[in-house]
């Protein structure tokens, strides 16, 4: 018998997305699959909709105003699956995405499996794909996870939908971080990376994640408490990487990272910039500059330097 496959959906008025997510799991053309949607609470129609499916193996439950991270955690108390797949309630898979990962998976159970991520906004056939330099299999996941936090000097992301594990990884990694409020995802990765022995990589496969208009995903959050978690996330990272603190591809990705949350801390969050610049210099220094704005602000960025540009961008918004 296929080993089963639990997906977890953590789910908050998503009505306008979710039988589109829902639609690409039904149609994958691996069978044997657990569908476990936690709802949060919604007030649009989305538990109405869930309900009328009538599909034996989807089980809804609520866990209300305990936020996604908790979500998942709840999915996994549920969850009676040899792998584990997330998947937000807005992003869907192509249809041989797990089919293609397990088959990667049952000869390598310590593992993990990964695919490329589509961002579209609203029309996924105009979606991008930024990640390929930065998946590859591997027996080595201390250097991927550094080759993918900028090691190298650029950087990347896996995204949440975009990885299946053994449940077994899971297990030795511990749960989701429910105190934080951004990159909870990232740093749930590494730990359950750091657990396994390698990655492989499905080339074929697909993951589409929907950047929302206005920006309201939390990856492109910036208030204090967003910043506050992306310090305790990477330090988190830093410590499971610890093992390889003194080699230069460490030095590399954590002073980038460390830069990337002054540059985005500034000028708002003085002190918490100023602490970010001092532990990335204390690593070496990162000369990455990310795009800041239009042709005005990336003008002035490259006339009078980042600070200004940021400014200059912060006042334009205020």
């Amino acid at each position: 018998m296929l080993p089963k496959v639990s997906i977890i959906i953590p789910c908050f008025n998503a009505l306008p997305f979710i039988k589109q997510t829902l639609e690409s799991v039904f149609n994958q053309t691996y069978n044997n699959l657990e569908i476990i949607v936690v709802d949060d609470g919604s007030k649009d129609g989305t538990i109405e909709f869930l309900k009328k499916l009538g599909k034996s193996n989807l089980i809804v439950k609520p866990n209300i105003g305990k936020g996604a991270c908790a979500a998942r955690n709840y999915g996994l108390e549920l969850a009676t699956g040899d792998y584990i797949q997330f998947l937000d309630a807005d992003d869907f898979f192509t249809p041989k995405k797990i089919e293609e990962q397990v088959k990667l998976l049952e000869p390598n159970t310590t593992k993990i499996a990964l695919c490329s991520t589509v961002h579209f906004k609203n029309i996924p056939e105009e979606g991008v794909i930024v990640d390929r330099d930065f998946l590859y299999s591997t027996d080595n996941p201390t250097k991927f996870l550094l080759n993918l936090y900028g090691a190298k000097g650029e950087h990347n992301m896996v995204q949440t939908s975009a990885w299946l594990t053994p449940r077994a990884l899971i297990n030795k990694a511990g749960l989701w971080d429910e105190t934080l409020h951004k990159d909870q995802d990232g740093e749930f990765f590494c730990r359950v990376v750091m657990q396994s022995k390698g990655i492989v990589y499905a080339p074929n496969s697909l993951n589409y994640y929907r950047k929302h208009v206005g920006g309201s995903n939390i990856a492109n959050q910036k208030d204090k408490k967003h910043l506050e978690s992306q310090w305790r996330a990477l330090n988190s990272k830093k410590e499971q990487l610890s093992v390889v603190s003194e080699t230069k591809d460490f030095k590399n990705a954590f002073a980038l990272q460390f830069k990337i949350i002054a540059i985005n801390a500034y000028p708002q969050f003085r002190e918490m910039h100023k602490q970010a610049i001092d532990a990335s210099k204390g690593l070496g220094g990162s000369p990455y500059l990310p795009v800041l704005g239009g042709k005005l602000i990336e003008s002035v960025k490259n006339i009078f330097g980042w600070k200004a540009a940021k400014l200059l961008s912060y006042w334009v918004h205020k």
